[in-house]
């Protein structure tokens, strides 16, 4: 129920997006329902719930027996200044979001690409004959689903929503997405995929990236010429987006302040009431949130007492493997490996371009801090930080603090087991890497070294899970939203006319 609730919410955007850029006009008929629920990999309920949401405020009109159709209307004068009020909220971040997107998503593109089978290849070049402007995204939503990981999914989906792509028919660089420029970029596409070809397909993405944002740069300049500078939104990652993002959030807060912030030497976290008013939230918010972290082991209540909590070096309880919450986010744990994995590289060299030498020295110092204290292990969690600190990319930065709440989840599992040597070799090597390549200013040489830990680890915590009834295939199928390839076209007909299933 939660899951389609949030599902729900995020076709409502979807939709909602395409109305107010007009890609959808009045008199506009939705493709029938059979298409949409499995273009997007939900069930016909989700779809509905969304829809009836829209009619509810005037977007649809849908019946028993009739098709559903839009009621919304602008005028052209309406929809340029929907344009502009939506963009110039979004100026400070559209730039840097498109350069944080290429570095996140290019990396996992290619893989998708490398994991095409023969069918995956006849769909795509299928899909290349005949392309709309529409097929890019599914094009994108499809490879990365290759990669199997939901959460690449729910980013992608999030930085596509924030940006209003590709929702706008006649909005951002809407002419560079035309049937002819889609259909040579496919078979482009394909063909690389064909000659195994990887870095001309990582070119390839590099190019249509900086073309897009190009065009689209272009195409926003007039209107931010004309706009009264408005409060900016920055970009905000809601991996959870409902209720219990607050719980999850202020969980990995105060994960963070048992390992390296206030709470670092405490034994007892303070009571719900001191809590609570800390943290500006509910009394029932705090005890929700301390029992999601006494389930992963992190924490233990103790009748009398209060919340005794495991620091770093404790052992701590076992974590409650069978409860879906816990079971959630060790698989969103493991799935952030993946995303470090496929962009630490292009991450680390840009945080390196932009690393002021003193931020370069604190850094050295919590790693030689690291090496002095046996604390080799908190190494990568500086790294993260740093990333989180220094990146000259707000959204990195954003993207970067939502890992790095996720990897918190994982410390429970190495302070229950009691650690492995083998692991802290690991990590010992790569705190002395950094120490080297650091004061070398080695860019390259700490890139390599970060993905290279990434890599060990990676297998290291899917090995562990393993053995607690938590197979590699169970972390990959927490249910993501999602465009697959159909044979339906999802989008108005030339003429406006069409058959959909009706609503009630």
């Amino acid at each position: 129920m939660q899951n389609e609730s949030l599902y729900s919410n995020l076709i409502y955007e979807y939709f909602l997006l395409r109305f107010q850029f007009q890609y959808y006009r009045s008199g506009d008929t939705l493709p029938p329902i059979d298409i949409l629920y499995k273009e997007f990999n939900v069930s016909p309920q989700t779809v509905r719930a969304a829809l009836q949401r829209l009619r509810a405020e005037g977007y649809l009109s849908m019946g028993n027996g009739q098709c559903t159709k839009v009621l919304f209307q602008q005028t052209k004068q309406e929809l340029s200044d929907h344009i502009c009020r939506f963009y110039s909220r979004r100026r400070d971040a559209f730039s840097d979001l498109y350069v944080s997107g290429e570095i996140m998503f290019v990396p996992m593109l290619v893989e998708g690409l490398r994991r095409m089978d023969e069918d995956d290849i006849a769909s795509i070049s299928a899909l290349a004959e005949r392309a709309g402007a529409d097929d890019l995204f599914h094009f994108y939503c499809f490879t990365l689903q290759k990669v199997e990981n939901p959460l690449a999914l729910n980013l992608f989906w999030e930085v596509c929503i924030f940006q209003g792509f590709p929702f706008a028919k006649n909005g951002p660089g809407s002419r560079q997405f035309t049937a002819n420029v889609i259909r040579k970029r496919l078979k482009t596409l394909v063909s690389y995929i064909k000659a195994q070809d990887w870095d001309s397909a990582h070119a390839a993405f590099i190019e249509y990236q900086r073309s897009d944002i190009k065009t689209a740069t272009a195409f926003l300049a007039p209107h931010f010429k004309r706009s009264v500078m408005q409060d900016q939104i920055p970009f905000t990652w809601r991996i959870y987006r409902e209720r219990p993002q607050l719980c999850y959030n202020l969980a990995s807060h105060i994960l963070h302040e048992i390992y390296l912030g206030e709470y670092r030497d405490a034994s007892y976290l303070p009571s719900y009431a001191k809590m609570a008013e800390k943290y500006g939230v509910s009394f029932s918010t705090i005890r929700r949130t301390v029992d999601m972290l006494c389930q992963i082991g992190a924490a233990r209540s103790i009748k009398g007492k209060g919340t005794r909590i495991f620091g770093i070096g404790v052992p701590c309880d076992r974590p409650d493997f069978e409860n879906p919450a816990i079971r959630r986010n060790l698989s969103f744990f493991v799935q952030s490996y993946e995303l470090l994995l496929y962009s630490c590289q292009g991450v680390t060299l840009s945080l390196m371009d932009g690393l002021t030498a003193e931020a370069r020295g604190n850094l050295i110092s919590q790693y030689e801090t690291c090496l002095n204290t046996g604390r080799s292990e908190l190494a990568f969690w500086y790294y993260l930080n740093s990333v989180i600190e220094y990146s000259k990319l707000a959204a990195i930065r954003e993207i970067y603090k939502k890992i790095y709440a996720l990897f918190l989840w994982g410390y429970p599992l190495k302070a229950f087991s009691g650690g492995s040597p083998q692991l802290d070799m690991i990590t010992l090597q790569f705190t002395q890497d950094m120490i080297l390549y650091l004061k070398a200013d080695d860019a390259h040489g700490c890139a390599g070294a970060v993905r290279e830990l990434i890599a060990k680890l990676l297998p290291a915590a899917e090995r562990f899970l393993a053995g607690h009834g938590i197979r590699p295939e169970k972390l990959r199928t927490h249910p993501s939203i999602r465009l697959l390839l159909t044979t339906g076209q999802e989008g108005p007909p030339p003429d406006g006319s069409g058959t959909g299933e009706s609503f009630s």
